[in-house]
């Protein structure tokens, strides 16, 4: 009985985990993923961020990953995006009934294909509930993560244009997994953790080393 009785209570602590807190990084802080790509912390603000890939190009956005990239740069052409509503009530993931929270707000989007040009200007509605904790395997491991899904809709038509999904990994701090399914292009695309550094192990050297052979087993797989 007692054996059995630790095997429930193992299982309910998988179902339902203690309220989980929005993500703290530091700067140094580096994530690399199956299609290559790198996230590197450059700076950590209270409530932004601002992330670099190996390019050097720098973007900012929320410590809330749901909330898309807030201001970028590509070449000459730049991009903000302005949140209303509070994405934020995701937060603490784990403390609302049954373990599931939810949240809706609209996003504002900007952008400019340079200096000179005039803005064009975009609307989105954003819908996001979380999950219950699942174990998750990829190449950087094995993780309990928190599912968080967010519906991207037209604000004019109400047509669900997307669905991201990010696994959440407490433990880590960052998402191990993230889906997204495009309903308008009939696209799905997933990428997965192959590692998280931080301080001197995240060198630049190491992160393209790493970025590469990602890539070549991505190439691999296609075949």
């Amino acid at each position: 009985m007692p054996i059995f009785a630790a095997a429930l209570a193992s299982a309910a602590a998988v179902a339902v985990p203690a309220p989980v807190p929005l993500p703290e990084y530091e700067p140094g802080d580096a994530f690399v993923f199956s299609d290559g790509r790198v996230e590197r912390v450059v700076e950590a603000g209270e409530m932004r961020m601002t992330w670099a890939g190996l390019s050097g190009a720098r973007y900012k956005r929320s410590r809330n990953f749901v909330v898309p990239v807030l201001e970028w740069r590509s070449g000459r052409a730049t991009g903000r995006r302005e949140v209303h509503g509070n994405p934020d009530a995701l937060w603490p993931i784990g403390s609302g009934k049954g373990g599931g929270k939810s949240a809706r707000f609209r996003v504002v989007t900007e952008t400019k294909a340079n200096s000179q040009a005039a803005s064009r200007r975009s609307v989105s509605l954003w819908v996001c509930k979380t999950g219950k904790l699942k174990l998750f395997t990829v190449a950087a491991g094995t993780y309990e993560a928190i599912p968080v899904k967010c519906d991207r809709y037209s604000p004019t038509t109400m047509r669900l244009l997307e669905q991201r999904e990010w696994d959440y990994a407490p433990d880590l701090g960052h998402y191990v997994r993230r889906v997204t399914v495009n309903y308008l292009r009939g696209t799905t695309r997933k990428v997965e953790l192959v590692a998280a550094l931080s301080g001197p192990s995240a060198s630049k050297a190491r992160l393209a080393a790493l970025a590469r052979a990602a890539r070549q087993s991505a190439r691999i797989g296609q075949r």
